[in-house]
């Protein structure tokens, strides 16, 4: 895997946004702070897949999200994906991650969301119920 340059600033922003010390993303991804440090500031870091993936699980994203990859696709088989959330999607840029959570969702069809800021509402609803199956 050629070196990123943009992969470090992926990196802290991802873990900026969970509010994730050094610390705490590199015990949860299993590397040492130094490592996470060097990733994040050194343009020649060449991490190997498995610690994109163990980066990537850690934030809850994707490889490519932090390797600045396409964004999501859709296949034929998505048919019955929401127009809304198809827009929703391409709007916030979400991960393919959170993408799945949502296109997961089964509703009524007189239930389903049509515009964006129910998308973001459901979303930021399932990101805020998720803290609460954390231990404290």
């Amino acid at each position: 895997m050629d070196p990123n340059p943009e992969l470090g600033s992926r990196l802290r922003r991802q873990r900026e946004r969970l509010s994730l010390s050094l610390t705490e993303l590199a015990d949860a991804a299993g590397v040492s702070k130094t490592y996470l440090l060097r990733l994040e500031t050194d343009q020649d870091a060449n991490p190997s897949l498995d610690i994109l993936r163990r980066m990537a699980d850690a934030l809850d994203t994707t490889i490519a999200d932090l390797i600045g990859g396409s964004a999501v696709r859709f296949r034929a088989d998505e048919a019955e994906i929401p127009a809304s959330l198809r827009a929703f999607a391409d709007e916030v840029k979400l991960t393919e991650r959170e993408f799945e959570l949502l296109a997961s969702i089964r509703w009524r069809k007189s239930e389903e969301p049509q515009t964006s800021e129910r998308w973001r509402y459901i979303l930021d609803s399932l990101r805020a119920s998720r803290t609460l199956d954390e231990p404290r």
